[in-house]
């Protein structure tokens, strides 16, 4: 028989996420100019210099911002015996949810309730973009939200394992 399985990766890749970038490395730019004439130099940047310390951690957040945002990744895996799903870079290890313990799934719409890892009133939410996802509730009474950019391939890849609702 046919392993089938449904399989998603989502990152963030929108035109604001792009300004967000330009901007953050506008400043880091700034930030390394700023660097340079205090650290090396030697010249206080600015009229009420912030410390060297400051100045290299504010650095450095600057550029880790935008490369943290680059890295996030939303990974889906959707089989006959169970659901996988990982936050990359926050969750190394695919999470799993098998079927036997889901009393309900169904493609919703949740509107917009912002981006990243939500806590809404339908379940906790893992979204990059978009309103609808696969929400899962369990046995235990936990929901859980997985966004979706393919609502379509998802309702029918779920009908042919009999799992939707």
């Amino acid at each position: 028989m046919e392993d089938r399985k449904f399989e998603e990766q989502q990152q963030f890749r929108q035109w604001w996420v792009y300004l967000i970038y330009v901007l953050l490395f506008s400043l880091f730019g700034l930030f390394i100019y700023a660097d340079i004439e205090q650290i090396i130099f030697g010249r206080p940047f600015g009229d009420k210099p912030a410390s060297n310390f400051v100045l290299l951690f504010v650095t450095f957040i600057l550029i880790m911002i935008p490369l943290i945002l680059y890295k996030v990744k939303l990974e889906t895996r959707i089989t006959k015996e169970a659901v996988f799903f990982r936050w990359k870079p926050f969750h190394s290890n695919f999470r799993k949810i098998d079927w036997s313990n889901v009393d309900r799934a169904e493609i919703i719409n949740y509107g917009f309730v912002g981006y990243g890892w939500r806590l809404t009133p339908y379940g906790s939410i893992f979204n990059v973009a978009g309103n609808k996802g696969l929400q899962l509730i369990l046995k235990s009474g936990k929901k859980i939200v997985l966004g979706t950019q393919k609502p379509k391939e998802l309702t029918e890849f779920l009908k042919q394992i009999n799992q939707l609702n």
